[in-house]
């Protein structure tokens, strides 16, 4: 049975996640798959306002106070044994909006969601989506610009061409599960959860075509023990037996391709979304499930892979 201060503490992980909406300037084709080029666009606009070291990473003295760094990868004093390299975990970014023909005026949303340190860091996300605006997304370089940004309880952060600091509310992990914890109590849970973007996982050391319960809750609970860490939350990674078992799933493998410009190649992202309804989700295992709707799961979280909601 999990303690509620235990979980409270695991949970106690800082974020904030914003609605963005963009209007595009022109008419236009912009990426199915946008998250893509949103990660991509905002990573080259860091490089180009920030870098001094003509993107040398590896030999640049000062990698540890870079804000490229900080914003777009992450920085840990402390990692779990299993994480290799330069995870992003600082921050996601999410859009399910597949449309690809635009007309000037026509609008889309994205969600970016920031955490721990990071989110002192919002003015330079700010700017950076600002500027990629300007400067275009996608291989047409669609220009778009910034018409309104709200928090999660649908206020609005901007009013002429104002940042308001007021409407900037972080609040922690904890704070999402309780108050889903509540929506559930109300209207009931269907013990389903729908993956709504590429989810990628290992069982066994395989990457795997079909949802398997424990590849999951496994990489459920790391994902959780990466952002505690990161905030530094030093907690042993969750640990419980009998995962609960899958009775049926709908799924199927999505391809993202996407241009890397540190391979300065194309590559292709692959994941599985789909259906997956449990047997049961008990009381133990509901917090965590609710805090990875929130968190993502798998690899490639930066670019909105791993997304789920529990119904």
């Amino acid at each position: 049975m999990i303690r509620m201060n235990e979980l409270e503490k695991r949970l106690n992980i800082p974020y904030i996640k914003l609605k963005f909406c963009l209007v595009v300037t022109q008419d236009a084709v912009l990426p199915r798959d946008k998250v893509s080029a949103l990660r991509g666009g905002m990573g080259e606009m860091l490089l180009r306002q920030n870098c001094i070291n003509n993107r040398e990473c590896q030999t640049c003295r000062y990698k540890s106070p870079c804000i490229v760094h900080k914003t777009l990868y992450t920085q840990m004093k402390k990692k779990p044994a299993f994480m290799q390299g330069d995870d992003s975990i600082g921050y996601l970014i999410e859009c399910e909006n597949y449309q690809e023909r635009f007309r000037e005026g026509d609008a889309f949303f994205f969600y970016l969601v920031l955490f721990g340190d990071n989110i002192v860091y919002f003015g330079q996300y700010l700017q950076v989506f600002y500027r990629l605006g300007m400067e275009g997304i996608g291989k047409d370089a669609v220009k778009y610009v910034i018409h309104d940004i709200k928090n999660i309880s649908g206020e609005s952060l901007l009013r002429e061409d104002q940042f308001i600091m007021s409407a900037y509310r972080p609040e922690t992990v904890y704070d999402h599960v309780m108050r889903r914890m509540k929506e559930i109590e109300k209207r009931g849970c269907k013990k389903e959860l729908v993956f709504h973007t590429p989810t990628c996982l290992k069982y066994q050391g395989t990457y795997i075509s079909e949802f398997q319960t424990e590849a999951v809750f496994r990489s459920l609970f790391r994902r959780i023990m990466m952002l505690d860490y990161f905030v530094e939350i030093y907690m042993d990674q969750v640990v419980m037996e009998d995962y609960p078992a899958i009775v049926s799933q709908k799924s199927n493998m999505r391809v993202v391709k996407r241009y890397s410009s540190t391979q300065d190649s194309k590559v292709s992202l692959r994941g599985m979304v789909g259906e997956v309804r449990f047997e049961d989700i008990s009381g133990e295992y509901l917090p965590y499930v609710l805090a990875g709707e929130l968190l993502h799961i798998g690899k490639n979280t930066s670019f909105g892979f791993g997304r789920y909601r529990l119904n």
